[in-house]
This record gives structure tokens, sequence and C-alpha cells, in this order.
């Protein structure tokens, strides 16, 4: 039977949809995040992460999907490869903080660092390396791995506001 919804349950799901679209504008628009040495900011990626270590796996699911979704429209990427990865990225990381580790900022750094630098190497790769060939090379060590390694030093912006829509929007039902 399908329970009803109390409103700090849709107030979060609310919070945490407009927090996605108004990332992916930040992260899709350029010149909003700042470059740095020619590095850019993926703030999707720890967004996600932390909605599903906080939330649950199927809510990191979701939401990364939509977040890869948004990421998707804006991106050179193949189609959809970024909802997959996001939405991927999401569950995982919702399923081992549910059963394998704590949900504290130490595991959100070390979570957004293995998804990012991933997730910077498969897109380099399908986006760079194959079209192109050799010749591009050297934007894996340039842009590619320096935007990882910018993302995850600034991933603990999302994991504190998203720690406090949690904790300030519990449900009622479920406690």
């Amino acid at each position: 039977m399908f329970r009803s919804e109390g409103l700090p349950l849709l107030s979060k799901r609310i919070l945490f949809f407009a927090a996605v679209i108004a990332t992916a504008a930040l992260q899709n628009t350029r010149g909003l995040l700042p470059d740095f040495f020619g590095a850019r900011l993926f703030p999707l990626i720890p967004l996600t992460i932390c909605i599903g270590m906080c939330e649950g796996e199927i809510s990191g699911l979701l939401y990364g999907a939509a977040a890869g979704a948004f990421w998707d429209i804006c991106s050179a990427s193949p189609e959809g490869m970024c909802a997959l990865y996001l939405a991927f990225a999401g569950c995982v990381s919702g399923i081992l903080v549910r059963f394998f580790m704590r949900g504290k900022l130490l595991t959100q750094y070390l979570l957004t660092s293995v998804f990012t630098v991933c997730f910077c190497a498969l897109y380099w790769l399908f986006t760079v390396y194959i079209p192109i060939g050799d010749s591009r090379n050297e934007l894996l060590l340039g842009f590619y791995m320096p935007t990882a390694v910018l993302t995850t030093v600034f991933s603990f912006i999302p994991y504190y506001f998203v720690r406090f829509i949690s904790a300030r929007l519990k449900d009622e039902q479920t406690e």
C-alpha cells in the first residue's frame, strides 16, 4: 500500500530537485563558476554522491539520472553517458554507505575523488581520444585530471548543503 507523504519529505524532494537544476545551470553555463588554471568544476558529481549518501540508493539513482540528463543536454558526450554514470554513482554511493561505510565527510571525499577521476577518464576516452586519436592525449593530464582534483577539493560544499537539508527535513514516519 502507498503511504501518504508528509510535508517534510515533499519539501526535501523539491529542494533537492531545485538544487540539481541550479547546480546544472551553474556547471553548464560558462562564466558562472570560476576556472582555475583552465580546470573547471563538475559540481553535479559530488551533489549526486552526497544525495546518495544521505538519502539512500534509490534517491541517489533518481537524482543522479536527473542531474546527468541536465548535463547531457549541454555536453559533447555520447547520448545518455552522463545520466547513466551519475545514476550509477548515486546508487553505488548509497549502497556503500548503507552497508559498508559511514556517511562522513572523509567518505564523501573518497567517493567523490574515485567517481570524478573515473568520469573524467571515461569522458576523455569517449569524447576526445577515440574520435580524434593520439593528438589530444595532453588533455587528459592538462585538463581532465586537474578538473577531477578541483571538483574533489570543493566537494565539501554540496556535502554540507545536503546534510543540512536531510537533517532539517526528516520524515516523521520513518523515525
